[in-house]
């Protein structure tokens, strides 16, 4: 579960789905759960 994540969840939604290329850089502070949140959307899509 991911409380107010909902932005970066729907851009990486976004990214995911769109047909043209990009590179997208997730940062920020440390032990935050950007690995995570990859690892969250990376599961949800079988990657």
């Amino acid at each position: 579960m991911f409380v107010n994540r909902t932005k970066e969840l729907e851009l990486l939604n976004e990214e995911y789905h769109s047909d043209r290329f990009s590179f997208t850089v997730l940062y920020g502070r440390r032990r935050v759960g950007k690995t995570t949140l990859l690892y969250h959307k990376a599961h949800k899509h079988g990657i």
